[in-house]
């Protein structure tokens, strides 16, 4: 995922491993070769309107809803709607208690008509103090957060790794996170969740006691589950 950062210029722009300690107690379980964390990309704010997330310093948080009420001020006038007129004075009004957008009870439907008329702060943003942008693992796992995502996780010998996914998301788009093919030709998903392999910690054991369930296309996908997926293409 990309989070944006606003109002600090010397920001160590780049990826980012997002801290995931289940990581390394797979790759003990599995024996795995190697692991491989989500990736967190911070970018400039000249990009914003490419990220999945705004990390704003506090202090420039005017600066980020002033761009949003411009927005606002400009398009009230040109309102094709009284209801979108309405929805953009809902708008105003958060702004002019200095609260971002994502803060505010909105629709699907609304969510998206705000994100495709260019308002930025709809997107979630998270406020930091100037000391907090030193610690960028934290950073990452705060802005990953924000951002309304989860991690499920795939162990074994060559690789135990995290895989990013949206909170509230299918087993069938996990199973697309890894390869389009998995997807198209998913038969079944296996899950394990994490808290319960650590318990008995073993692999096979855990398979044997009942801890591997069978899970449809339809599955909702639940932060540190562990996944393989039967498919066939």
């Amino acid at each position: 995922m990309k989070a944006s950062v606003f109002g600090i210029p010397d920001f160590p722009f780049g990826k980012k491993s997002l801290p995931d300690a289940r990581l390394e107690k797979l790759k003990e379980l599995y024996r795995s070769a190697k692991v491989t964390a989500i990736q967190v990309e911070f970018i400039t704010e000249k990009d914003l309107k490419n990220a999945d997330a705004i990390v704003c310093l506090n202090e420039k948080k005017l600066d980020l809803l002033i761009m949003d009420m411009e927005i606002v001020e400009s398009k009230l006038s040109k309102a094709a709607s009284d209801q979108e007129k309405a929805l953009l004075i809902r708008c105003q009004q958060l702004l002019e208690k200095e609260m971002p957008l994502c803060a505010g009870t909105f629709s699907e439907e609304e969510k998206k008509w705000i994100a495709n008329n260019n308002f930025v702060t709809i997107k979630p943003v998270v406020l930091i103090d100037k000391v907090e942008a030193d610690d960028l693992p934290v950073l990452a796992r705060k802005a990953y957060d924000q951002a309304g995502r989860v991690s499920f996780l795939t162990g074994g010998v060559k690789e135990s790794r995290a895989w990013e996914m949206r909170k509230d998301a299918t087993a069938i788009e996990a199973a697309g996170c890894i390869h389009s093919d998995i997807a198209r030709g998913f038969i079944r998903a296996e899950v394990m969740a994490y808290e319960a392999l650590v318990k008995v910690g073993n692999v096979n054991q855990a398979k044997n006691e009942g801890h591997l369930r069978q899970e449809g296309k339809e599955y909702i996908v639940k932060d540190g589950d562990i996944m393989e997926f039967k498919f066939s293409v």
